[in-house]
């Protein structure tokens, strides 16, 4: 009992000692003394929650009634609403465990990261939680914390859009109707495209802290921007306030406390500040209506599929015969194109040379830009990007003199060389030891390829990035490594090479090269070749098939590997 008294005394201690300034080692060794003489008789600490050391009320407990319709408890329901829309905003902690785009059947070494995340309703799917592609690419573990709480609950990442660089979690226990918990879930509604200039509020859990942080700044830019995670040219809102690492998937907000965008990625230069980048609304509730349109699943955003020249120059107008338009004395303007690729829908009906004059009645200049609001222009393609696949443009085209209107079926269109997986391993085969993997932005940037020159086989790869897609399915194999063996002895160096053929027979893609290996060995033909780029005078590796089977079972037991081969899954 007396032991137990003695704690509570310096209890006491440990609890007013951080109210006293600066107290000196005499005094603190003092303030001991008494209070250990004093434990028969302990003190009795009597705290007025006045609200200045400690807040009069639980923030969390007594909140206002929302029925009051009285004016003067106008103010009382607006901080409400700013409180609901706090405690929508949550923390997100990732664990992930990227592939080795450069050893694809390993992973690197886990990560964490912390990120932002904001409550919303999403139509045919309920309550979900907005963050970041980023904040959850290849997550192992994905959790979600409550503002004010201390319990962390497992996410679910249900949708992934890359190229917009926004995911939506589900988090069961958070939002399940059984649950138990007190808290009500609020979701943010989604507002309109801002105004230059407007003022926002960046909310979010950036670094620096572990409590919920807000900034304040203006819009200061609306154009079409390069996301960085994947690539893909969007509609992007610049702003002012700062966006630093853990704001990501944080919601951007007006006055009316409407999400105007998402926070997602700023500029990494030492003489640029105050400069952050925002997904607008517009794109948000693109990604929304195409996650609601396919059951869940993001399918992207369309594309025209061509490759324009500018027609700024007056010669090259002179040349398209624009300045007079069926004996009219009549200004045109647009674009030219050089080449449609060929898995657009575009292709067949555009053709080189046509001037793109309008699209759905929106004249397009002859800077590739279309009127957006009072005094803004976009790219064309910004128009294009707000479609959903099965839509059809009209565009206003002027070919061979004359002016006519063509119908163009829009949809989105994958890339020979995909900047992402989807969250997937990255695909690869071994024959022999010879490792094949698909040419990837990855694969480039784990090879360092945009950082200074490499070699010069990493560079020609580098050159294959912009190349269209032909067909569906589609990829540019590469000899990404040689795992020695007695197989292949001579060829140990020999990386980073484009394989054109086998057995003289076109590579279409790494499955393709999968079933010529195996036709070649139900065949029991005696070689194996592998041409490799340029088409002509290019590398050749010549192997025996009697000893390819055991070559590759040797090399996958030496290295762990599990399986021979792991092919791409989404290419149909």
């Amino acid at each position: 009992m007396a032991l137990a008294r003695q704690q509570s005394c310096f209890a006491v201690i440990a609890a007013a000692l951080w109210m006293i300034p600066s107290a000196s080692a005499f005094s603190i060794s003092r303030i001991g003394k008494q209070a250990h003489n004093s434990c028969a008789h302990p003190l009795k600490a009597t705290i007025e929650r006045d609200g200045l050391f400690w807040p009069s009320s639980p923030p969390n407990d007594e909140r206002i009634d929302r029925s009051a319709n009285s004016e003067e408890d106008h103010d009382d329901l607006f901080d409400e609403e700013e409180y609901q829309t706090l405690d929508a905003v949550v923390k997100i902690y990732a664990t992930h465990s990227d592939p080795d785009f450069l050893i694809p059947w390993q992973k690197r070494h886990q990560t964490t990261s912390t990120s932002s995340g904001f409550v919303i309703d999403v139509p045919g799917l309920g309550l979900r939680v907005m963050t970041n592609a980023h904040s959850v690419e290849y997550g192992s573990v994905v959790q979600v914390q409550r503002r004010g709480d201390d319990e962390k609950h497992a996410a679910i990442v249900e949708a992934v859009g890359n190229e917009c660089d926004l995911a939506l979690l589900r988090v069961d226990s958070l939002f399940s109707p059984q649950n138990d918990d007190q808290f009500q879930p609020f979701a943010m509604p989604i507002g309109s495209l801002p105004m230059l200039q407007d003022d926002v509020e960046v909310i979010g859990y950036p670094a620096g802290g572990d409590s919920l942080c807000v900034t304040k700044g203006v819009v200061s830019r609306i154009e079409m921007q390069e996301y960085a995670q994947a690539g893909a040219r969007l509609l992007a809102m610049q702003i002012d306030a700062a966006i630093n690492p853990g704001n990501s998937g944080g919601p951007v907000v007006n006055d009316e406390l409407e999400v105007v965008g998402v926070a997602f990625q700023g500029i990494d230069e030492e003489s640029i500040e105050n400069v952050g980048y925002v997904v607008p609304a517009s794109v948000v509730r693109h990604f929304l209506e195409d996650v609601r349109r396919n059951n869940g699943i993001y399918t992207g955003f369309c594309q025209l599929g061509i490759e324009v020249s500018f027609l700024e120059n007056k010669a090259y107008r002179k040349f398209l015969k624009m300045d007079n338009l069926d004996g009219e004395n009549k200004r045109i303007s647009g674009v030219c194109v050089r080449r449609v690729q060929p898995s657009a829908g575009a292709y067949g009906i555009l053709k080189s040379m046509d001037v793109v004059m309008a699209v759905d009645g929106i004249p397009v200049g002859n800077d590739g830009k279309i009127p957006f609001r009072r005094g803004e222009r976009v790219d064309l393609g910004c128009y294009i990007s707000s479609l959903f696949p099965g839509d059809v443009a009209t565009a206003t085209i002027f070919r061979d003199g004359k002016e006519m209107e063509v119908s163009i079926p829009v949809s989105p269109i994958k890339d020979l060389v995909p900047s992402h997986y989807n969250n997937k391993p990255p695909p690869y085969l071994i024959c022999s030891g010879f490792v094949f993997t698909a040419l990837s932005v990855p694969y480039l940037d784990a090879k360092g390829a945009w950082d200074d020159f490499y070699t010069e086989n990493v560079s020609y790869l580098l050159g294959l990035v912009h190349t269209p897609l032909k067909q569906k399915g589609d990829e540019v194999v590469v000899l990404a490594q040689v795992l020695a063996h007695d197989a292949n002895l001579g060829y140990e160096h020999w990386i980073d090479l484009h394989l054109l053929k086998f057995n003289g027979v076109e590579v279409k893609s790494l499955g393709h090269l999968n079933d010529l290996i195996s036709e070649n060995m139900r065949k029991e033909e005696q070689f194996m070749t592998f041409e490799f780029a340029p088409e002509e005078g290019g590398r050749l590796i010549v192997i025996e098939r009697a000893l390819s089977e055991q070559a590759t079972e040797d090399v996958c037991k030496e290295h762990s590997i599990g399986s021979h081969y792991v092919l791409r899954t989404d290419t149909v």
